[in-house]
């Protein structure tokens, strides 16, 4: 098994070999841009074989984050071991699109890499802008596979955590609380209020939302679904949408996903008059994929908590996190401006008082 690169540097041709069992001539590499991945550090590679060689020209390296804030978050939620673990482990079991890997490796200081397919020629989607109805329709499609992939059929994976009463759910909560003070340094100017207002009662009721979001039906969670994780398609040969990094994947209510994306990526004004119909759609989805009972009433009512708890993933990423640059501000700001717009819209403070 190939060594773990501890940076891109480490990345020759000797090691390509070492993954691939084809030493290519040459190769370059092409550092990916502000504000993507964030967690993790990632590069075009070029390559240049021997005539024959029947081996992609490019492929994409991913390795552990050189930023040591984000790193610790990382090794903190375990994120590289999810990753690495979902292509390895899951990925084979859904038709919901995502680059093929051709190696990987993980230690047990949590040092890693994926060596995957390029898919730089798709079109990513921009959280700062947001997402359109068209983008919604197809990630709803993709949710919709993805969940019915494992619908009720995920407790046999044991390195996966449920979205309660788990390491993961202790430091998402920890994380919401002491990151509290840091996002209103950071981005209080777009903290409604309303939300700031109720600080303390949101944070004791955290683990109760976790635990109303790990109620069967359980499925596979993505965990970070929003726009800058998506990949469209836009050529004859493309897929017509592959997700990237699974380095938050949980078992609980596919709901969290939607309503992750709906209130973190969609546009204000998309969110606002199609919410519903992209609900229906998405049940609609599922049924198609054979999953049975899943009616639109309970649909709705799992995503307005699902809302109100994507307060807490908001908080824990722009309360704990270095933006790192202008890129990485901008939508970490797009995300809390958006999930307090819609909190406020959907009443979903109202749910403090119900649980």
């Amino acid at each position: 098994m190939a060594r773990i690169p501890t940076n891109l540097s480490e990345v020759t041709p000797e090691w390509i070999n070492d993954c691939l069992g084809t030493q290519p001539e040459g190769l370059t590499l092409e550092p990916m841009g502000e504000g993507v991945g964030m967690m993790s550090n990632m590069a075009i590679i070029h390559l240049d074989w021997k005539q024959g060689v029947d081996l992609p020209d490019s492929l994409v390296i991913k390795i552990a984050a050189e930023n040591d804030t984000n790193r610790a978050v990382s090794q903190q939620f375990n994120l590289y071991l999810k990753e690495v673990s979902y292509y390895r482990d899951l990925a084979p079991r859904t038709t919901a699109g995502s680059p093929k890997v051709y190696a990987s490796n993980l230690d047990e200081e949590q040092n890693f890499f994926l060596l995957m397919q390029n898919v730089s020629d798709y079109r990513m989607g921009d959280q700062v802008s947001g997402a359109s109805l068209e983008e919604c329709e197809l990630c709803v499609d993709f949710l919709a596979k993805l969940h019915a992939s494992f619908w009720n059929n995920i407790e046999d994976v044991d390195w996966l955590p449920h979205m309660s009463n788990s390491d993961n759910a202790r430091n998402m909560a920890l994380g919401c609380e002491v990151g509290w003070t840091q996002l209103l340094d950071i981005f209080g100017e777009f903290v409604p209020d309303s939300i700031n207002s109720r600080r303390e009662d949101y944070i004791a009721n955290i683990s109760t939302l976790q635990e109303q979001l790990d109620q069967p039906p359980r499925t596979l969670i993505h965990g970070d679904f929003r726009m800058d994780n998506m990949l469209f398609g836009h050529k004859p040969d493309h897929a017509p949408l592959l997700v990237v990094d699974f380095q938050g994947p949980l078992k609980g209510n596919g709901m969290q996903d939607l309503a992750y994306l709906m209130s973190h990526s969609a546009k204000t004004e998309v969110r606002r008059e199609h919410e519903k119909a992209l609900l229906q759609r998405y049940v609609e989805g599922v049924a198609a994929e054979g999953v049975e009972g899943y009616d639109y009433d309970t649909a709705w009512n799992d995503y307005r908590v699902a809302v109100l708890y994507s307060w807490t993933v908001a908080v824990v990423i722009a309360g704990t996190m270095d933006p790192a640059n202008e890129r990485g501000f901008a939508w970490m700001s797009k995300m809390v401006e958006r999930n307090g717009i819609a909190i406020n819209d959907l009443d979903c403070l109202e749910l403090l008082k119900e649980i």
